[in-house]
């Protein structure tokens, strides 16, 4: 356990880039699918039997229930980190000055572990359930370390160590 008396160090992680947008997972909606699936062999079924109009009404069916289901498959954008805030899509942006109590908090409900992401900006708090997110708990977790890190400390270019004092100086 460290000391809490100690100067902490921040090590910028330079293989994070400026900023981040954390994307929702997939939403599996496959009930549009079967439904579109479905519709879709009534049309065929319809237009053997020569009901031309029952048929091209199942083809409009299962063309939106397709189009839907493309539509609300694809990942949104839910979250962007940068060095200066926190933004969440469709909220105003956030510095890290009035961003408080940042933590992930894992909960356990009815034997179902959830994480939340959490932090009160502006007197309000925001709750983010990770199973939402399409990131893990520990990257979140670097991330959010990182850019606070470049706000506070800005931008630390880590040397390795085997550079000698001698390759620092213009002489």
């Amino acid at each position: 356990m460290t000391d809490p008396n100690e100067l902490s160090v921040f090590e910028d992680d330079p293989d994070i880039p400026e900023f981040t947008t954390i994307f929702t997972k997939a939403q599996d909606r496959y009930m549009l699918l079967v439904g579109a699936l479905g519709a879709l062999l009534y049309m065929v079924y319809f237009l053997n039997q020569a009901e031309l109009w029952s048929g091209l009404g199942m083809l409009l069916l299962s063309s939106y229930l397709g189009w839907t289901y493309v539509k609300h498959n694809k990942p949104q954008p839910k979250i962007i980190l940068s060095q200066e805030g926190i933004q969440l899509v469709g909220q105003p942006f956030v510095s890290w000055a009035l961003v408080h109590g940042l933590h992930i908090k894992p909960e356990v409900k009815k034997n179902v572990y959830t994480e939340n992401l959490i932090f009160v900006n502006n007197g309000r708090i925001q709750e983010i359930p990770l199973s939402q997110l399409d990131i893990t708990a520990w990257r979140l977790e670097h991330l959010l370390e990182i850019y606070q890190g470049r706000f506070r400390y800005g931008s630390v270019t880590i040397l390795p160590d085997n550079l000698d004092e001698s390759e620092l100086t213009n002489d």
